[in-house]
């Protein structure tokens, strides 16, 4: 899936600049126009570039199912998720419009009506009644990662490697989070992609108040040099954040009501410095088992300089690790212009829309120079879909996931990251800030670990536990956890390829 909505969309403004060049050419002004080899040469360049912008899917054009209902259990983390896949109508938003169109083309092309029921609550056990009875009442799920994924040691889902249609290496489809989400090479229960909104939405990136980066550090466009150059890093988070601490209440108390370079909960925002720094957790053997690596130095080295981020710098101010601090006090700040960096993820733009600033959108900060590439966790809230163990009729399914996915790819995904995020949202449409966006979303990461958290003591959330005590002593931390953790991996490991 990355660098898919790029290379989709270049492909497109390339056909269409290639058309009105002929167009130009046959109005007489041709002194300059860049093709004078004719226009069957110009017809060669545009069929190849429809080729580049249309894939084609493997579910054969007059695929026909007879008019069967496709149930769908829709569950959702946020009540506002919904829209990934619940649409009834269109309402003139150009996401919502865009997912009720690739829905309906989808039930037209192959003669299928969806039947969806949404839940806001945990799937988990929804699904394990209906499979432990013998009910097929779900087709397929659309999931919560946290939620759905322990269930695959009870025997809850199918199998999806090798299910006809599906090829992860596609582009609507995210092949290394599903890769992450497995065991070994011949087992897939889970995956994700451009089939939901859930991956984009929940891609961790860092907000920048414009105004309040200009009166205390100057011009805000040096951020996106900062970036490109691979300069922004965790040292250069914490001394541009300790810059701004101001006594705003005059009560000189370091409290909620002073101004901060930025605010951070020792819960999930904790998960998305730690992997957005190259922390892992989990790495592959040559069978592509997961295996333990998280106990090394680099880690012990990150551990501490987070904690000295956290409770050594005036301008961080720690919240308390809930809801209210993420989607209320935190973004209130921000958009108050007392709040100078922002931390937390894609979705976190829409409480922003009424806010009069200008704000940049960035990564979250390399652990150092050295490090390769920016990343961007994929939270454990993200969306992905998996199919019931009593599922019926496989084929079916997989056709509809996979046109589901497609239909995604060409509509939903540009609606939303194009339309949507680049321009009804963010605040700058400079190339600088669009290229940055690119990056963040072409620099999706998990880690099995993170995963499959629950099962595995909550070792892939190792860091909360660090800097809650605040002391930022992970060798003690590990030790605690390591022979559980090892124990509960091998176990999961053994149960996990032993499945049909």
């Amino acid at each position: 899936m990355q660098n898919s909505v790029f290379v989709k969309l270049t492909a497109i403004i390339l056909a269409i600049l290639l058309t009105s060049s002929v167009l130009f050419a046959c109005g007489g002004n041709g002194g300059d126009t860049p093709n004078q080899g004719g226009t069957a040469d110009t017809q060669a360049d545009v069929e190849t570039a429809e080729e580049t912008t249309a894939p084609a899917t493997s579910v054969p054009a007059g695929t026909d199912f007879g008019g069967t209902t496709i149930n769908v259990l829709n569950s959702i983390y946020f009540s506002t998720d919904g829209y990934y896949f619940d649409v009834s109508e269109e309402t003139g938003d150009v996401v919502n419009d865009a997912v009720y169109e690739r829905n309906m083309k989808v039930q037209n092309d192959v003669n299928v009506s969806f039947n969806v029921l949404t839940k806001h609550e945990d799937a988990g056990p929804i699904i394990e009644k209906c499979v432990t009875s013998g009910s097929n009442e779900f087709d397929f799920v659309f999931g919560v990662q946290f939620q759905v994924v322990p269930l695959v040691v009870r025997g809850m889902f199918m199998n999806l490697e090798g299910a006809p249609y599906i090829d992860i290496e596609k582009d609507w489809w995210d092949g290394e989070y599903t890769r992450e989400c497995s065991i070994g090479i011949n087992k897939r229960y889970f995956m994700s992609g451009d089939i939901t909104l859930g991956l984009i939405r929940h891609q961790s990136c860092c907000y920048v108040n414009k105004q309040m980066f200009e009166n205390i550090l100057g011009d805000p466009q040096s951020i996106y040099t900062t970036v490109l150059d691979g300069k922004w890093t965790l040292d250069l988070f914490s001394e541009y954040t300790s810059k701004f601490y101001s006594d705003l209440n005059g009560d000189s108390k370091f409290d909620e009501g002073d101004q901060y370079g930025c605010g951070v909960i020792t819960a999930n925002l904790t998960d998305h410095f730690t992997y957005d720094a190259g922390v892992r957790c989990t790495e592959r053997d040559e069978n592509d088992i997961p295996i333990l690596v998280m106990n090394n130095e680099r880690t012990v080295s990150y551990a501490e300089k987070i904690r000295k981020i956290y409770y050594e710098n005036e301008g961080i101010r720690v919240f308390p690790a809930d809801y209210t601090s993420l989607h209320e006090k935190i973004p209130n700040k921000f958009k108050a212009d007392s709040l100078a960096f922002m931390v937390g993820w894609f979705y976190i733009s829409d409480y922003l829309r009424d806010m009069e600033g200008d704000y940049a959108v960035i990564p979250f900060p390399k652990y150092d120079e050295t490090q390769e590439n920016y990343l961007a966790l994929i939270h454990d809230v993200a969306t992905l879909v998996c199919v019931p163990a009593t599922c019926d009729k496989l084929d079916t399914i997989a056709a509809i996931l996979e046109l589901l996915a497609y239909e995604g790819y060409n509509t939903v995904a540009p609606a939303y990251y194009e339309v949507a995020l680049k321009t009804k949202y963010i605040r700058d449409n400079q190339d600088a800030a669009m290229q940055i966006m690119d990056i963040i979303h072409d620099a999706s990461t998990s880690d099995f670990a993170y995963i499959y958290n629950y099962a595995l003591n909550s070792i892939g959330l190792i860091m909360r536990e660090v800097l809650g005590s605040k002391k930022g002593d992970f060798v003690s931390s590990y030790a605690k956890k390591e022979v559980k953790t090892q124990a509960l991996l091998d176990e999961l490991i053994k149960v996990y390829t032993s499945l049909d």
